[in-house]
């Protein structure tokens, strides 16, 4: 049985193969047993799981009430470390409701607990949607400047200087950027950028887990730091079902260029069928794929698969090809 899988992944994980790698690799590899593809571990049953959300807190009867953004329902939010107290109690004036930011763990059906908090305000703007797609938005202590982090790329913003100034970052970190550019007039800046663990709240009272330093040309300015929603930790490449009695094998492959392929093996001597298209990130955590089906009467199809734990795919919703929502796909290797 353990041979047979081997087998089939070895298979299917060669349609994935460039042009430029020959056959001869593939077929090699299929008859020694293909000891170098791993198909994904089988993992225990994860009672929960993380995710990073948006939405309204409730606070009533002593009790923490969660609307997410979008959403229309209202669940449970419970907060075990305290951490939400100090926002909604203050100088004994009680605040009914504030705009949150953190990471929780699904408890039950529809209820979460909190983990991390990450932003807290009393006005929010659109819901987090001007944070979608980017590592960080800093905004200035004080006012007078703010800068986007997205992608190794800064963009800061600053009232004294009339246009944007985009850098593309040497420093291959995660909090820490520097770089240089002249603009066309012949001015130039250099930027260094930093984010670090530190409360801070800016001057519109919003409260941030993480502060900023920026310099720009020498001077040096202090911000608060707003985590995004990009998903940096989600990693491009194969993933694939748990083979089961009676189900069609699948491997998702997810290109670091956005190129999508998925491959479906019925294991009912058919050939594999091979869909291929786009994939892209989408907010919360969503990965949208649109395919275009290997019949080519067939219709375009577009899935969505939800993140979870930065690696475990799931179906969400219908999808034509790979029926209901709820099937998980892991690394495949």
């Amino acid at each position: 049985m353990k041979k047979n899988i081997i087998y089939m992944v070895a298979k299917i994980l060669c349609f994935l193969e460039k042009p430029k790698k020959t056959f001869i690799i593939c077929a090699a590899v299929i008859l020694s047993g293909c000891q170098l593809v791993n198909k994904p571990a089988s993992v225990e049953q994860e009672l929960a799981f993380s995710k990073f959300l948006r939405g309204v807190v409730y606070f009533e009867n002593a009790q923490y009430r969660l609307r997410l953004c979008g959403a229309t329902t209202i669940v449970n939010l419970s907060d075990p470390n305290q951490q939400l107290i100090s926002h909604f109690v203050i100088n004994d004036q009680v605040f009914p409701s504030k705009y949150v930011e953190f990471d929780a763990s699904a408890i039950k059906a529809l209820d979460w607990q909190l983990e991390n908090l990450h932003f807290v305000s009393s006005k929010p703007k659109s819901c987090g949607a001007d944070i979608d797609q980017l590592d960080y938005s800093i905004t200035a202590k004080n006012g007078g400047w703010k800068a986007d982090v997205s992608q190794q790329q800064v963009v800061v913003n600053k009232q004294d200087i009339y246009t944007k100034l985009t850098f593309k970052s040497n420093l291959q970190k995660v909090d820490k950027w520097r770089s240089s550019i002249v603009l066309p007039r012949g001015q130039k800046y250099t930027m260094e950028l930093a984010v670090f663990e530190q409360e801070c709240i800016d001057n519109t009272q919003q409260w941030h887990r993480t502060s900023a330093t920026l310099k720009l040309n020498g001077v040096q300015y202090a911000g608060c730091a707003r985590k995004g929603d990009s998903v940096k930790s989600f990693i491009s490449g194969q993933y694939s079902n748990l083979l089961a009695d009676g189900s069609a094998f699948i491997v998702l492959d997810l290109g670091a260029d956005k190129a999508a392929a998925l491959i479906l093996d019925y294991r009912n001597g058919q050939p594999v069928l091979v869909n291929k298209g786009r994939w892209k990130m989408n907010a919360n955590q969503l990965i949208e794929i649109d395919l275009v089906a290997s019949d080519v009467s067939a219709e375009q199809s577009v899935m969505l698969f939800q993140i979870f734990n930065n690696h475990e795919l799931r179906l969400k919703g219908f999808s034509e090809i790979l029926g209901q929502t709820g099937l998980q796909l892991l690394p495949a290797n």
